[in-house]
């Protein structure tokens, strides 16, 4: 196995490995990571039959693994080697090394976190608080736009600025993201209309049997007469034909979790590693920026 950078990656090959893996993951097609990722490298077996990607910054001329925004985990896709054997690689390889993948690892600076998934193969069980909301929005309708703009738009005069983790940049990730989703023929926007204005949209992700919410955004006065429960409703009942999970990609938030909780979404745990040997002079610095 070796490192290889992007611009060197054949990505029809990985591409194929990603999606006839067992694992379900779409943060990690060379799609997803061309919009998400500063930058990206991976860890490769011989002819792609086992890949782990790499997503990394530099700082300051430090290289730094790290989990990019709108990017949960990343996953070993193959049997031929495992974490054990990458992760000195990865320590070589970054001064700094933080990921977030669903194996268990036996590593000293691990948070454990959680995100809500639902199986839509069983009978919806929605809470009263859920039912009652979806049954005071049906002066709303859900349709289907290719207008991703008008997401980011409504998410900046919504929830941007009480949101310290999500910077410009990271909105024109997300843009990008999106383009690059539908480009793919791997996720659909749908809009929240009340008559003929949109008050709040959603983007979701496909892959595999699996639907991912990516983010969604809706203007407060509609959100309290529950338009973002008819669009989570609305989509569970337009995917859940083809699809066998819906993952709302969230959350540690405990009330955005208790929200996906009431769709009758359980948790499903994964976790945080954070491996850090940064030279002295850098650690100096980044204290003196404080």
């Amino acid at each position: 196995m070796k490192i290889i950078h992007r611009a060197n990656i054949d990505t029809e090959k990985w591409d194929y490995a990603i999606a006839n893996s067992a694992v379900d993951n779409i943060f990690c097609y060379s799609w997803y990571l061309d919009a998400t990722a500063k930058d990206w490298c991976a860890l490769v077996s011989e002819n792609y039959k086992t890949v782990l990607p790499l997503p990394f910054s530099k700082k300051l001329g430090v290289k730094q693994l790290y989990q990019p925004q709108f990017s949960r985990e990343i996953d070993i896709f193959g049997a031929e080697f495992t974490w054990d054997e990458a992760l000195p690689i990865l320590q070589k390889e970054f001064k700094a090394v933080q990921f977030r993948t669903a194996v268990r690892l036996n590593l000293t600076q691990t948070e454990q976190r959680v995100h809500q998934i639902l199986n839509l193969k069983q009978p919806l069980q929605l809470s009263t608080n859920a039912k009652r909301l979806i049954k005071k929005a049906s002066a709303y309708t859900i349709e289907p736009s290719r207008e991703i703009e008008k997401l980011i738009s409504i998410f900046k005069e919504t929830s941007f600025k009480k949101i310290d983790t999500i910077s410009e940049s990271d909105l024109e990730r997300l843009l990008s993201l999106m383009q690059n989703a539908l480009a793919n023929d791997a996720g659909e926007l749908l809009v929240i209309k009340k008559g003929r204005e949109v008050v709040g949209a959603g983007f979701f992700l496909k892959d595999k049997k699996r639907i991912t919410y990516l983010k969604g955004a809706c203007f407060e006065e509609h959100k309290k007469s529950g338009a973002m429960f008819k669009l989570i409703h609305s989509a569970i009942e337009e995917y859940q034909e083809d699809y066998e999970h819906f993952d709302f990609g969230g959350s540690n938030v405990e009330n955005v979790a208790n929200f996906y909780r009431k769709f009758g979404a359980s948790d499903r745990t994964y976790y945080n590693y954070q491996l850090k040997d940064l030279p002295k002079w850098y650690k100096a610095i980044k204290r003196l920026k404080k």
